[in-house]
């Protein structure tokens, strides 16, 4: 992964910033980090050290064993160190992000979902007769349901497939764009707080019966009491959500199509996939469309960061080379 400098220190740099950011945070906040943080993350720790012993083990055995079992070993040790090796940098980038995410919510600003809603008004949407529209279409529905609830095994599933590929880079440039993504998404709800579109339009239990029971609701609870000014004891491996505005669901959706730019064979289906998550913000994930532009937005600016970091990096090499 050495030729993806710039990148690792993109994400130990983001990494940096939210562990500083929660440090000096947490003994004014009224969130407190339970204590199975941290047997959480040694059994983490210990998990990538023993699987980078185990793969590192398998190279040395196999050496250049020229057969086909050996070049398959060695094939499987490699992809594995490149799964360890970002996992090393993703896994302590959502764990400080996360806590940063808490942190930001424990806030009694007020809320700003009705100005959301008037801006969604504005340019002609009207929340409630959305929800409604696709309530009537059950079939409809569950499409955005299913389309919603895939976005985590994508990103495992992205994962695994360019570890096995051996394509460190697209990972780390994936990882990156999450980092960025992460900085953007963190400070715009740390200054505008949201409690969601199910929140603000309470609409009846019948308006939404074709969705999930706690549709966009699943984090209400833990806002609640976030605001209350009550202590907060959080355990990161249980933590819901809380992000309302901008809606990363929609900036982590878009990122990853743009990751698999060069995979076309994957890039459509996981496209349309994705167009279909977007819409289900709203009715599944309870999003004013106002988050749904601003998660686009967040997704755009993040990419165009995260290209001219690798850029400025195949300038400099090839100002090495050339040298």
């Amino acid at each position: 992964m050495g030729d993806n400098r710039r990148l690792i220190l993109l994400i130990v740099a983001v990494a940096a910033l939210f562990t500083v950011i929660d440090v000096a945070w947490l003994p004014f906040s009224t969130v407190s980090l339970d204590p199975r943080n941290v047997s959480q993350l040694a059994k983490i720790a210990g998990g990538l050290l023993i699987s980078y012993l185990v793969a590192s083990f398998v190279i040395y055995r196999v050496g250049n064993d020229p057969s086909r079992s050996g070049g398959f070993l060695r094939r499987i040790a490699n992809s594995l160190l490149i799964m360890v090796g970002v996992s090393a940098l993703f896994l302590p980038l959502g764990f400080v992000s996360a806590v940063f995410m808490y942190l930001a919510s424990a806030t009694d600003a007020p809320l700003i979902d009705g100005k959301l809603a008037a801006l969604d008004a504005a340019i002609g949407f009207d929340w409630l007769s959305f929800l409604q529209a696709a309530n009537g279409y059950p079939a409809f529905a569950s499409a955005l349901v299913i389309a919603y609830h895939s976005l985590t095994p994508q990103i495992v599933l992205l994962l695994i497939a360019y570890s096995a590929a051996q394509r460190a880079d697209r990972l780390l440039e994936f990882v990156a764009l999450l980092a960025v993504s992460s900085v953007f998404t963190g400070s715009l709800m740390a200054l505008f707080p949201t409690a969601g579109a199910y929140a603000y339009f309470q609409p009846s239990v019948e308006a939404f019966d074709a969705f999930t029971d706690k549709a966009g609701m699943w984090h209400y609870s833990e806002l609640l009491q976030l605001r209350s000014g009550e202590h907060f004891n959080l355990f990161v491996a249980e933590a819901e959500g809380l992000v309302t505005f901008p809606s990363y669901h929609t900036a982590v959706g878009i990122m990853v199509v743009y990751s698999l730019r060069h995979v076309r064979l994957a890039m459509a289906p996981v496209a349309l996939l994705n167009a279909t998550m977007i819409v289900g913000t709203i009715p599944e994930g309870g999003h004013h469309l106002t988050d749904v532009i601003a998660g686009a937005m967040v997704a755009v600016v993040s990419i165009l960061a995260v290209r001219a970091v690798i850029a400025k990096e195949r300038y400099e090499a090839g100002q090495t080379e050339a040298a």
